[in-house]
């Protein structure tokens, strides 16, 4: 039976992403996986339950990356890029469509993902405290840092913001990430090797 359900949310997964949220119906998702409708709704009670379990499989993998990276008891700045790359790749895996539907026609999923980003964004100020107390990253205050991070991602991200500047969310997630994580290093980190 969880076979079942799993084979559901990957189906609605792929059909979100290619077509968006809006446009996918119970009967395209009981046709990609040849069963009834009937069957689908012993599962779930409909399409909004469905893109709900989508999106609530794709923030329990970003919880588990982010607790594996809280774990690491080695280098912390390379902990915090690690997890960042991990998380984006997580992000980017909901198409830009399927987000965009969301945003607009399921307002209550879309404040949940906004509400577990601000949960376990905190991750990144306990990552740079770690950091900056063994001398790999700039004074910064690390609440500020996180928070700037976390306010120029909310806006950038945003399917509207995006079709605005035309950039793919994977583009705009690579640069943040580099921006911010070589903007956070103590310069003597990564010095140039010098051929004499």
């Amino acid at each position: 039976m969880e076979d079942n359900r799993l084979r559901i949310v990957q189906a609605a997964h792929d059909l979100f992403n290619a077509r968006g949220y809006k446009s996918v119906t119970i009967s395209d998702l009981a046709d990609r996986l040849g069963m009834s409708k009937k069957t689908i709704y012993q599962y779930f009670s409909g399409k909004e339950e469905i893109a709900a379990a989508v999106i609530e499989g794709a923030l329990g993998r970003v919880n588990e990356i982010i607790d594996m990276a809280e774990s690491q008891q080695s280098d912390p700045l390379h902990a915090l890029q690690d997890a960042l790359i991990q998380v984006k790749d997580q992000i980017t895996l909901l198409g830009p469509l399927f987000l965009e539907d969301v945003q607009k026609y399921l307002p209550d999923l879309w404040k949940r993902i906004e509400q577990h980003r601000a949960e376990k964004i905190k991750f990144i100020e306990r990552l740079l405290q770690r950091a900056q107390d063994a001398g790999l990253v700039k004074d910064i205050e690390p609440r500020l840092a996180m928070v700037i991070f976390f306010e120029a991602g909310q806006a950038l991200i945003r399917p509207d913001s995006l079709s605005r500047h035309g950039f793919s969310m994977v583009d705009v997630l690579d640069a943040l990430i580099k921006i911010f994580c070589t903007g956070i290093v103590e310069p003597k980190i990564f010095e140039p090797n010098v051929k004499l």
